[in-house]
């Protein structure tokens, strides 16, 4: 018996319609399940935090883009007791993009009617051990969220912060073009995103020193922001996180690279350096804003980055 999980006005309504073909085919196929739609009220990672509460062993089907199973992964009470789904519906789909998930519905649901485990893949985590107040004064926090896809600090996190506050993103994703609202907000984030001294400690002993660090980002899977190839060889399989910074780069480097890291060639050009660590521990000269996958736990100044034991078992 799978537990379905939908929000039903993810993507600009799109989601819905991709449940409604998706029951068709469980029906055909046989395959049992019942019904959860999340509402404002009670979320995605609500509804699996009480599906897989006390231990519960637990067969999820997700049905949604990169933020809703953001919210999947932060519900699930015990990985080693739950096996999941997914079906991309999103306006990104970057972890299907990377995971090569397929977005035709029926091939998908053929999988699950297999009944098993096809991989098993890390999942990585962000720690916040400070937050920005509405003031603008430093508070002591550990706000913990898990992460599918990358997590990090500065230009990148600032994008998703405008697009989730962007009307546009609405507008866009109805019309399929969702990717688009992320470009946007980029051309004007490179112009007021400030750049911030960093000491960056990887697996405890290597300490790195950024000077003008733009951004920086632990990728556990290739894609981020629509498609962008931030972590050109990041493995969910190694244990590791491809962490991506940005020093010393100025507007105009921005337009001269951008374009590149849809391929991931953004990686050969000065300024920009990839690093494989388990565990990041980042602090920053002033509060940067935090992202992920794309959702905003709040600003912070010092964050840890890791990839913790559990592995999410996938059925597809």
């Amino acid at each position: 018996m799978f537990e379905a999980v939908i929000n039903p006005a993810g993507a600009g309504g799109r989601t819905k319609n991709t449940w409604a073909e998706t029951k068709q085919y469980l029906e055909q196929y046989h395959i049992q399940y019942r019904e959860h739609l999340s509402t404002p009220e009670y979320g995605i990672t609500d509804i699996i935090r009480d599906l897989t509460k006390d231990g519960r062993e637990c067969d999820l089907l997700i049905v949604g883009g990169d933020g809703t199973m953001n919210e999947a992964v932060n519900g699930i009470a015990d990985f080693s007791k739950v096996r999941l789904a997914y079906i991309p519906s999103g306006s990104a789909n970057d972890l299907a993009k990377a995971l090569g998930i397929s977005s035709d519905v029926k091939k998908v649901v053929e999988s699950l009617a297999e009944n098993q485990i096809r991989r098993r893949i890390d999942i990585g985590r962000t720690t916040l051990l400070n937050r920005a107040a509405e003031d603008g004064t430093l508070v002591e926090d550990h706000t913990v969220r898990l992460f599918n896809i990358s997590s990090g600090g500065g230009f990148d996190a600032a994008i998703c912060e405008e697009v989730q506050r962007s009307a546009a993103k609405g507008v866009l994703n109805k019309i399929h073009l969702g990717q688009l609202s992320y470009i946007f907000v980029a051309v004007h984030q490179i112009f007021t995103t400030k750049r911030t001294h960093a000491k960056i400690t990887l697996d405890h002993t290597d300490v790195k020193e950024y000077d003008e660090l733009l951004f920086t980002v632990g990728m556990n899977t290739a894609y981020e922001g629509g498609g962008f190839k931030f972590g050109p060889d990041a493995d969910p399989n190694d244990g590791l996180l491809d962490l991506c910074v940005a020093d010393h780069l100025s507007q105009w480097d921005f337009y001269r690279i951008f374009p590149y890291a849809y391929s991931g060639k953004h990686t050969s050009f000065d300024g920009v350096s990839m690093i494989k660590a388990s565990h990041i521990e980042v602090e920053t000269d002033m509060p940067v804003w935090i992202h992920t996958d794309g959702e905003i736990p709040g600003k912070s100044s010092h964050f840890i980055l890791e990839i913790p034991d559990e592995k999410l078992n996938l059925m597809v």
